[in-house]
């Protein structure tokens, strides 16, 4: 049967160094066994440890991994003897294996391998041995009995140190494969959404051309059918100028024949002219010899009214006898007096028509030549009139032709429209696939970055440089998407170039080996050109001035590259030069829930704060916890650690083992 410091055992410490130390002494080790051991061990230990410690000085591999604490290794050789004294004064509880675990702990700090590790514990159980066998040199029995208890109770400190140190090695192996696996998937995922997002400019730059296609497309086919409607009308015109074109020169010949017509009237009229004009001209001549009769008779009227004057005169001297030839010589000499007066009127009347023939005569003559030249004229215009008609034929046929060749104009041109309109279909087509290939990207984009996430170790420089890769290329999307009217995001919530993830990381870093580094100083300047010019592109695409916001699109892809060549540049130096800078704290994530704290002496109940890879932050530690050995159980998983910090309400664990209770 076991005894009560068995089951106390139970109660504080683990089953798996109960079963231990079970299994190496059955019934289990006694209490004034182990202790009997410490007395032998403890006044040999200053000897033994400095011994130990001069050993490892002069082994080079060993010196290497104390680094700046070979120097002085006294706070090495204090803390390994108060770990004695506890493992040898006390039962396996939790705190006796928060020690071991420490050790295992420590040693997988320094890189120390395990086949060191167990030589170290070899050189310090064979420097011991004698010095325990010694003390009881005169009594074999207690000899072995100590013997059996001190190293049963050195070989359970060193079985729980080699499993934190296993388990320490198997968890530093698994981050590191696994950060290099995430790390390998992660830049994957960088590369391919870098890649598959180089297309959403090309696309933006598409989808533009596309819609000005469709517009272009639109106003041409409906240029093209208002070309049709014109076409359509000019060549009804032409019709009907073709229809009036035929009118002229019907009138035209209509207007000939009767100007012929006109020409032969006016012949006539000349032939007239001239016959009258001769017949004025013997008229003429008959009035002068009429006026040569008239001068004849006057000579007469007025010899015979001299002879009646004489008549007269003779009757008179007649007396009586005279009287009746008085009257007849009376008469005679009125009948004188009115033939003169007759001729004389006669001749007035003859002047007169003499005067009238000869400016009948004159306008006759100027009749003719006004006739002459309107004959001469009615030619010319005949000769026009007939060119005129030749030529307004010519026009006739012509605007036939061009009515003809309009009419095939319409048709080639309708044909012209509804191709153009086709065109402008296929262009809209071409924007819907983009407009669907841009969703399918979209729906990518979020997939890959959740898997990003998965991937992403924020405590990796390495990792940052490819999460922050992705960050940038979905900020240039999310501005390119803006700017082709496929997303929403105003000029005044572009954050600048501090605040995103990028620029909090690299405002972050303080260590000057990494600022120094070319390649980490590539970055800034296109990192702040990309934020500017995306703020400028989606200020003119706010402002209507879709050419000014693609210019600066243009700028930002440039800026972009740059930026992704640097990040490209800066993790290589971390896999190169830099490789020691990038060792990096573990990051936490706030959590929240409840976890059982248990030490040795209580179990409680804490809430939780955040957790990293490598600790728990807890409220309600108090200061009395700093330094404990506590066993953590959070969502399932117990592990082993110790409580390194607490301000007096809340405090911080640092993981030892995966492994509290097996």
């Amino acid at each position: 049967m076991k005894s009560n410091a068995a089951h106390n055992r139970k109660s504080n410490g683990s089953d798996f160094a109960d079963r231990i130390s079970e299994f190496m002494v059955p019934g289990g080790v006694t209490v004034e066994g182990v202790r009997a051991a410490w007395d032998s061990l403890e006044p040999a230990l200053p000897d033994l440890l400095d011994g130990f410690y001069n050993a490892i000085l002069e082994t080079p591999e060993l010196k290497a991994k104390l680094g700046a604490r070979a120097m002085d290794t006294a706070p090495l050789k204090k803390g390994q003897m108060r770990h004695w004294e506890y493992i040898f004064t006390h039962e396996p509880d939790l705190e006796f294996e928060g020690q071991a675990a420490r050790i295992g702990e420590a040693h997988v700090r320094i890189g120390l391998s395990g086949p060191w590790l167990m030589a170290a514990f070899g050189r310090l159980i064979i420097d011991a041995i004698p010095h325990v066998l010694a003390r009881h040199r005169f009594s074999p029995q207690k000899a072995s009995r100590v013997m059996q208890s001190f190293v049963s109770r050195f070989f359970l400190d060193m079985i729980l140190a080699q499993r934190a140190f296993d388990d320490g090695m198997r968890r530093i192996h698994h981050e590191e494969d696994a950060a290099k696996k995430n790390l390998s998937s992660l830049r994957n995922v960088a590369d391919t959404i870098c890649e598959l997002n180089e297309l959403s400019m090309a696309m933006a730059i598409l989808s533009r051309n596309s819609r000005e296609a469709t517009q272009s497309g639109q106003a041409i086919s409906a240029a093209a059918e208002q070309m049709v409607n014109s076409i359509d009308e000019i060549s009804g015109n032409s019709e009907t100028a073709a229809q009036e074109a035929d009118a002229t020169n019907s009138a035209a010949r209509e207007g000939l024949d009767r100007m012929e017509a006109v020409s032969s009237a006016i012949t006539e009229i000349a032939s007239t002219a001239e016959q009258t004009s001769t017949s004025l001209q013997e008229l003429h001549e008959a009035s002068e010899q009429i006026g040569d009769f008239l001068a004849v008779i006057e000579q007469i009227a007025n010899q015979t009214n001299l002879l009646a004057l004489n008549a007269t005169i003779e009757a008179a001297r007649a007396g009586e006898a005279g009287k009746g030839f008085a009257v007849v010589a009376s008469e005679v000499k009125s009948l004188a007096t009115q033939t003169a007066k007759a001729t004389e009127d006669i001749s007035r009347r003859i002047e007169a028509l003499q005067a009238g023939m000869t400016m009948i005569q004159g306008s006759i003559a100027s009749s003719h030549e006004a006739v002459g030249k309107g004959q001469t004229a009615m030619d010319a215009a005949g000769m026009l009139m007939r060119s005129i008609g030749g030529q307004v034929s010519t026009v006739s046929d012509r605007i036939s032709a061009i009515t003809s060749i309009l009419q095939q104009q319409k048709d080639a041109s309708q044909e012209i429209a509804q191709s153009i309109g086709r065109v402008a279909e296929i262009a809209q087509e071409n924007d819907d696939r983009l407009d669907a290939m841009n969703k399918t990207l979209h729906t990518s984009n979020e997939g890959f970055s959740a898997n990003a996430k998965e991937w992403f170790y924020p405590d990796s420089h390495r990792s940052l440089c490819q999460m922050a890769k992705i960050d940038h290329v979905l900020f240039k999307k999310r501005v390119v998407d803006t700017v082709t009217g496929r997303s929403t995001w105003s000029s005044g919530e572009v954050p600048n170039h501090h605040s995103c993830r990028l620029g909090k990381w690299y405002d972050a870093i303080r260590s000057e080996t990494l600022r120094s580094h070319p390649t980490f100083r590539a970055m800034e300047e296109p990192h702040k050109r990309v934020h500017a010019c995306a703020r400028m592109a989606l200020a003119a695409h706010e402002a209507g001035n879709m050419a000014e916001a693609y210019r600066l699109l243009g700028e930002l892809e440039t800026a972009s590259q740059e930026v992704i060549e640097s990040l490209n540049a800066f993790s290589e130096a971390l896999e190169g030069d830099l490789a020691e800078a990038d060792k990096r704290s573990s990051a936490r994530t706030t959590s929240s829930g409840a976890a059982e704290l248990k030490t040795k002496d209580q179990v409680r109940t804490l809430e939780v704060r955040d957790v990293s890879r490598n600790g728990m932050g807890l409220n309600g530690l108090s200061k009395g916890d700093i330094g404990q050995t506590v066993s953590v159980e959070y969502k399932g998983k117990s592990r082993l650690g110790e409580t390194v910090w607490s301000d007096g309400e809340r405090g911080g664990v640092r993981f030892l083992s995966d492994n509290a209770t097996d």
